[in-house]
């Protein structure tokens, strides 16, 4: 009998064993139904948000072409030379007027919608270049007041103050533009961010912001943007060593011609080397006599900086074979430091800038509208009717020697137009949501 009584209590343990072992299961399988359902949550809020960041992204791509070329029809910068402070542009594509959109949005502000029939339209309308994604994107120039919110103080200085004066600002007096580019006489070869009184020389720093909503998910981001500036140009035609010349059939002149940038002096060589006369050339400018001072512009470094944007790679001396147009500008770049003598061209025209590593030597019938800069020395033949002609500016690391009929203008719209090819470099970055 004790047995079993014994045997019919082990019964009883199972079937409670049985059902606290169900309990668990039931437990750990609501536990497991939970997370499975939060990491789902999870996994697609991460998803909406990732996709909203992108479609931000792709905003501030657009907005970063479309300042590339102010020529272009599709151009959203700001369309005076005369640059305005309170300048600003909105790109959409989204039905969200940027008034909803945009928490800093002030009227003040000009806030065009540019189209390719205006770049100074006003009406709210969808102007993106795409429909895929939906963004609103706002562009300004950067002002003082910008740099203070991010941390420039007088003893502080995130950039050079060269406006006259040091006082805060406020939203509603947010001082002068923020330029970059050459303009600290402290450092005059070296870009950087600046205020001057004015400036048509130089770019603002473009502020750009992007919001993007996908779902749920808002996502909003800010970039400054910088166009890369040319290297230093003060004067026509730079060297750091001599200049020699040989005739009086030559012209040199370091006035603006398209007339909105300061005069420049016809020749500039680095101390202690010279202009050589053999002959009586002719030279114009601020002043309109070579000149020599201690300005060592690193034309090795902007070559190098910029040959990677080359579009035409030259392998081989040129004859006859033009580059680029007037309505499109290219980069040239050529390693002539593996030529027997060098580069040399003759009997072409081209437009935009020519990088040369090594010695360059241009004959007759040579034309160029940009910039040329070699890192070697640069031999000008220019002869009888088939003179050289240079719009824009020469710069040159060695010895320039100048022979015959050569012609060399000052021109900034030509070296301006040699750099719209370059779209802007994100400078600083910013995720406003995180």
């Amino acid at each position: 009998m004790r047995a079993q009584k014994a045997t019919g209590n082990e019964k009883g343990m199972v079937l409670v064993t049985a059902l606290l072992i169900l309990a668990l299961l039931i437990v750990i399988g609501a536990i497991a139904s939970m997370q499975t359902s939060t990491d789902v949550k999870i996994s697609g809020n991460y998803k909406t948000s990732m996709q909203a960041f992108y479609a931000a992204e792709a905003g501030i791509e657009e907005a970063r072409g479309r300042l590339r070329s102010s020529s272009a029809t599709t151009y959203a910068g700001d369309p005076v030379s005369a640059f305005n402070v309170w300048w600003s542009a909105y790109i959409s594509s989204s039905v969200d007027s940027p008034a909803t959109v945009d928490p800093d949005y002030d009227a003040s502000y000009t806030n065009y919608m540019p189209t390719a029939a205006s770049h100074t339209s006003t009406t709210v309308t969808t102007n993106s270049l795409q429909s895929e994604l939906e963004y609103v994107v706002k562009i300004t120039h950067k002002n003082e007041f910008m740099a203070e919110q991010a941390g420039h103080t007088v003893s502080s200085p995130r950039y050079y103050d060269g406006d006259g004066s040091t006082v805060t600002h406020s939203a509603a007096s947010p001082g002068t533009i923020i330029y970059y580019g050459y303009g600290d006489p402290s450092s005059p070869t070296t870009a950087t961010q600046f205020t001057t009184a004015g400036s048509t020389e130089h770019k603002p720093v473009e502020v750009i912001t992007a919001w993007a909503k996908t779902a749920d998910s808002v996502k909003s981001i800010t970039v400054e943007v910088v166009k890369p500036p040319a290297p230093p140009i003060n004067a026509a035609l730079y060297t750091k060593d001599d200049v020699t010349l040989n005739g009086s059939s030559m012209n040199i002149d370091g006035s603006d011609y398209c007339g909105s940038a300061s005069d420049k002096p016809p020749v500039y060589t680095k101390d202690p080397h010279t202009t050589i006369e053999n002959g009586s050339p002719t030279f114009g400018g601020n002043p309109a006599a070579p000149v020599a001072g201690p300005d060592d512009i690193d034309i090795s470094g902007y070559v190098n900086s910029v040959k990677a944007s080359a579009t035409e790679i030259i392998t081989a001396d040129q004859n006859g074979t033009d580059y680029g147009d007037a309505g499109n500008f290219v980069t040239c770049y050529c390693d002539a430091t593996g030529l027997v003598q060098g580069l040399a061209m003759r009997n072409l025209t081209g437009y935009g800038i020519l990088l040369v590593e090594g010695d360059l030597t241009l004959s007759g019938g040579f034309d160029w509208y940009g910039l040329i800069l070699a890192t070697g020395t640069i031999t000008f033949n220019g002869g009888g009717p088939n003179s050289i002609n240079v719009c824009g500016a020469v710069l040159g690391n060695d010895v320039v020697d100048i022979n015959g009929g050569v012609n060399i203008s000052y021109d900034s719209c030509m070296i301006e137009d040699a750099l719209s090819g370059y779209s802007p470099v994100v400078i600083s970055w910013k995720d406003n949501t995180e």
